[in-house]
């Protein structure tokens, strides 16, 4: 994004120009624009030290403003989380804190300065333009479509699932002291960002001091909320992409906005570097007296093993588009959730020096094994036709974001068992008619004659968030096999099962219909399924389908189509036998990951296509080695789960998505959906806890009282 933006403004204006502005600056406006950069470093390392107190411990001042500028030096490096998170928890582990309160204290820290950032990012944008529009053509319905989408699907997780949790175990904490803690952080965060702002003010005003001070504060609230989001490295290239934007607005030019931009980022790296090397001289290594852990009320290892797998039951439903420079990156909201809940599984596992345990044989072998021959594979792949993003980026590292989901989902139930698992499942059940709901409406507002193209682009089904109908299926077919073991009111199943059955239909998905039947088969078979509630979701779901139907008469939104076009199957049918020439041509190891990719087969409508199949897809690319690595843990896993799926919730969750991923994955391509690992590994690590042991452990570690610095009284 930062080559972007100098490219931009290298093609529209003359780079001489750029550098003739960093003669404009006179030595009082140095002086000033590094004394906020200063005061900006300073206050963040107070809040950190208040943050910490207030999570239950003690630290210095100089530890405090050694953990904050390594924090912002690593995210500089690394991604902005990802490096804060490993600096400060090296840094705080001198101290006594462990990695879990860090990573409690980061997210506060970061959650709230966002919630002010973008509040006074939205008085900048009124403030500058006069208005804020979302543009339908730019994806301002799909914004709007995927904050509906995410408020239905947390109100529906809450009903089912956390709602009850988040009532008994966190609202003790919720008191005037938490208020005034509140009050006291946003106050402080408020200065922190008055102090970047001052000094982006003085920066921008050396280059064009004919520009109102009140336009350039408003601009630069803009900027700091574009460079704060964490999808870059500390901000570079969004802040210059944004500055060149929005101070642009306000009359500054391409090129001294860009300089505006640059000067405020290497500024804040080397304020960061003397900030920490002033905090080392402070310290000296030497531990301080009385710095040490202070008895803290939570256990926010505990803490995390609850929140991080809910939010990611929530969010794994949200498949979205980032715009980035050079295009569109296809993420899952979950994905950081994911991967925090599986670093702090290992660490975890790490600290008790075990492998993970789990309930049925062959999962640690198998994980390795697979990743070792997708390591291979992917070597292999580039030895025959080169390196490609999609094997190196989505198919090798996206296998880690599914390995951190599994453990995520394993983070929970591994120490919060059958209440965990319970919980986990039913708000993912929750957050599956949430979504639903948002599309039912939708149709509904369609067959009343009101436009909703916008919000419903596929001309025959519906997809959800997922950007693909058969995905949506999946994600629903994962609920109804949660739905038919956990929910137990016969009114509220009833409900439920009537909207995903017409989520299913909406989707057009047939392999999604045939391995519907095939789940409540499955569950009848082992004794989970109710037949009186199932028909009466059945006969609900027909009734609202045939309504939509008769309503809309010939609209094609809401018309499934039965029967494949002759293009999709065209397309599915060269697929397979493309993937079935990769194999018999390299049997043994596969042609190498990314090999069919690589063909740059496309779609009709211009999207590379995939082997619509996942055992041939491992079959072509990873050969019969690589197959039955991911075959022979995966038919041990259904198998002892089956043994055992009659008297064992958990296992016949597992059970029944392994039907699901074997149904759909013959005829698509499954094996990366999210949704099943995180399922997956939370029913194969679930410990035998009962429920109420369980949900007491974690009212427990909310209920301690608190001294000054939020330790044990």
């Amino acid at each position: 994004m930062l080559v972007a933006a100098i490219v931009y403004v290298g093609a529209s204006f003359d780079l001489q120009t750029i550098v003739a502005d960093l003669y404009r600056f006179s030595l009082f406006g140095i002086v000033v624009a590094v004394l906020g950069l200063f005061a900006n470093a300073m206050l963040a390392a107070v809040r950190f030290r208040m943050i910490a107190s207030d999570t239950g411990f003690r630290i210095t001042m100089p530890q405090a403003i050694s953990a904050v500028s390594a924090g912002n030096l690593a995210g500089a490096l690394f991604f902005q989380i990802a490096g804060q998170l490993a600096a400060r928890g090296y840094v705080m582990r001198h101290a006594s804190v462990p990695f879990a309160a860090v990573v409690v204290s980061t997210l506060y820290e970061r959650a709230l300065a966002a919630l002010i950032s973008a509040i006074t990012a939205v008085f900048g944008a009124l403030y500058v333009f006069g208005y804020i529009y979302l543009d339908p053509a730019a994806g301002g319905t799909n914004l709007i479509k995927v904050v509906a989408g995410v408020v239905a699907a947390a109100l529906g997780a809450a009903m089912l699932g956390y709602g009850r949790i988040l009532v008994t175990a966190i609202a003790p904490v919720l008191s005037r002291r938490l208020a005034g803690t509140l009050l006291r952080l946003s106050l402080l965060t408020l200065a922190v960002q008055a102090a970047m702002m001052f000094a982006y003010v003085t920066v921008a005003h050396q280059l064009s001091p004919d520009t109102d001070i009140a336009d350039l504060v408003a601009a630069s609230a803009i900027v700091m909320f574009a460079a704060s989001v964490p999808i870059s490295l500390a901000g570079w290239g969004v802040r210059e992409l944004s500055a060149v934007f929005t101070l642009g607005a306000v009359g500054i030019s391409a090129s001294a906005a860009l300089t505006t931009a640059v000067v405020i980022g290497v500024g804040s790296f080397l304020s960061m570097v003397l900030m920490f090397v002033l905090a080392l001289m402070l310290d000296r290594g030497v531990p301080v007296a009385g710095v040490k852990q202070s008895g803290a009320s939570l256990n926010y290892m505990m803490l995390l093993g609850w929140c991080l797998p809910l939010l990611a039951s929530v969010f794994v439903l949200f498949q979205i588009y980032v715009p980035l420079g050079s295009g569109l990156l296809n993420v899952n909201l979950a994905d950081p959730v994911a991967i925090l809940g599986g670093v702090l599984f290992v660490v975890t596992a790490i600290q008790s020096r075990r492998w993970p345990r789990w309930r049925v044989p062959l999962v640690n072998i198998g994980g390795v094994a697979a990743t070792v021959l997708l390591l291979g594979s992917l070597l292999l792949g580039a030895y025959r036709f080169g390196w490609t993003d999609w094997a190196l980026i989505n198919r090798f590292a996206g296998w880690f974001v599914l390995l951190a989901f599994a453990m995520t989902g394993a983070f929970a139930t591994s120490s919060g068992g059958d209440a965990a698992l319970k919980t986990l499942v039913l708000s993912y059940v929750g957050a599956s008619v949430g979504v639903v709901a948002v599309e039912m409406i939708l149709i509904i507002l369609g067959a009343a004659g009101i436009p909703v193209a916008d919000y419903l682009p596929n001309a025959s089904a519906i997809s959800g968030f997922a950007q693909n109908r058969n995905f949506l299926a999946f994600q629903l077919l994962i609920a109804l096999a949660g739905a038919v073991i956990y929910l137990r009111s016969g009114s509220v199943l009833s409900a439920v099962l009537a909207v995903l059955f017409a989520g299913l239909w909406f989707s057009g998905s047939r392999s999604g219909w045939i391995a519907g039947v095939c789940v409540l088969v499955a569950a009848f078979a082992i004794g989970t399924l109710r037949i009186r509630e199932t028909v009466i979701g059945a006969v609900s779901a027909a009734i609202f389908v045939l309504a939509i139907l008769a309503v809309s008469g010939s609209n094609p939104i809401f018309a499934t189509y039965v029967i494949p076009t002759e293009v999709s199957t065209n397309e599915r049918l060269l697929t397979l036998t493309r993937g079935w020439e990769l194999f018999t041509e390299y049997p043994l190891f596969g042609a190498g990951l990314g090999a069919f990719r690589n063909f740059q087969i496309l779609s009709s409508g211009g999207i590379p296509l995939v082997i619509h199949s996942t055992p041939l897809w491992l079959l072509a690319e990873l050969g019969m080695v690589g197959c039955l690595a991911f075959a022979v843990p995966a038919v041990a896993a259904w198998y002892r789960s089956w043994q055992r799926a009659g008297n064992d919730t958990g296992l016949a969750l597992v059970f029944l998505s392994f039907v699901v991923m074997a149904v759909m994955s013959g005829p698509a391509d499954m094996l990366y959906q999210r949704t099943f690992w995180l399922i997956v590994g939370a029913g194969l690590a679930q410990s035998h806890r009962p429920i109420g042991p369980g949900i007491n452990r974690l009212k427990a570690s909310f209920s301690a009282p608190q001294s000054r610095y939020g330790g044990q009284g």
